[in-house]
């Protein structure tokens, strides 16, 4: 016995029911492109490479959803990446890649304000990733509190510095999995936090493997601690404790409307642990329609009929239990109804 279920457009979902264990067969669409936030965009992931000015991709874009990488700059030199910056990007859903970027000495100017790094999807484990940048000095990536799944490898920079000031336990839920080597030796390093040359440091101190000192991330940036209080982490710049839903931060106290990013799942511009009915749970961290779901399936579908099916991005989704998934799950199939 089968029963048919429809909804608008050309799609339909079928619900088989044979003596066998059950069969959901769901609905496809393809998810792509860019869509926008209340301030910015949400950007597709970027592969970047040989030439700086491709860098500018990114000008716009509040949220990477996917992953960032930047690599194989062999002609660039420190003057190139002088005045680039982009403050408006503030998450990375999947993770951030950097390597044999020749020139780059810092993040601190490029992402100013690059607070959480989702891990939804990995590289080879690891959410963030620095890879023999030859003139890298400091990571200065002092606008990060969040590193949500997935460890850290950074190796092979023979220049770089503030590695030992930092405490990644602030970061990550565990450091277990991170892998720091062949970098630049503390000893010949001499980091220096902010008020240290003052006679104080103005950072926040503790102790880890017997080393008592300031954490920071620069020369002039300390790196932000929020109270063990606060859950994920999140607070304001003053160090008073976000709402719940909050990840990486807030402007405001108790609001989940304020949040730099959402521990669970965005809603508009709301932080929430589900997303409200007649919505769907896309990449794992944000609330679709089912229209929107069904105009870009037929977006890709027409893209395909037409040839014009190369952006990585036309996948075929299928809704399965309140989500969109690029795939059915293992045990279901796909297919189309033309009633």
């Amino acid at each position: 016995m089968q029963e048919k279920i429809t909804w608008k457009g050309n799609m339909g979902c079928w619900t088989f029911k044979p003596q066998t264990p059950s069969v959901f067969i769901v609905v496809c669409i393809c998810i792509a492109c860019q869509a926008g936030l209340l301030n910015g965009e949400i950007c597709p992931s970027k592969d970047i490479r040989n030439n700086v000015t491709d860098l500018m991709s990114l000008e716009n874009c509040t949220i990477i959803e996917g992953h960032l990488k930047i690599l194989l700059m062999f002609k660039t030199k420190q003057e190139d990446f002088r005045g680039i910056s982009f403050p408006r990007l503030r998450v990375v859903t999947d993770y951030l890649l950097l390597f044999r970027v020749y020139g780059l000495e810092s993040l601190t100017e490029l992402f100013p304000n690059l607070t959480v790094i989702r891990g939804n999807n990995l590289f080879f484990n690891y959410a963030l990733v620095l890879f023999e940048m030859l003139q890298l000095k400091e990571i200065g990536l002092h606008s990060l509190m969040n590193i949500t799944r997935g460890a850290v490898r950074i190796e092979k920079n023979p220049d770089l510095c503030y590695l030992a000031t930092l405490d990644w336990s602030k970061v990550l839920d565990t450091v277990e999995d991170n892998y720091i080597v062949e970098n630049k030796n503390d000893r010949e390093c001499g980091d220096v936090c902010p008020g240290t040359a003052q006679g104080q440091t103005v950072c926040l101190q503790n102790t880890i493997n017997g080393h008592f000192r300031g954490r920071c991330w620069t020369q002039n940036h300390c790196q932000r601690m929020c109270s063990d209080n606060c859950k994920q982490g999140a607070c304001t710049m003053q160090g008073q404790c976000c709402h719940d839903q909050c990840l990486g931060g807030c402007s405001e106290v108790g609001n989940a409307s304020s949040c730099v990013a959402c521990r669970r799942l965005q809603h508009g511009d709301t932080c929430m642990e589900a997303c409200p009915p007649g919505y769907y749970v896309f990449k794992g961290w944000r609330c679709i329609t089912l229209n929107f779901c069904q105009d870009l399936h037929n977006q890709c579908k027409t893209a395909k009929r037409l040839g014009l099916d190369r952006e990585p991005g036309c996948k075929e989704y299928v809704i399965h239990n309140g989500a969109c998934l690029p795939d059915c799950p293992s045990g279901y199939t796909t297919m189309n109804s033309t009633s």
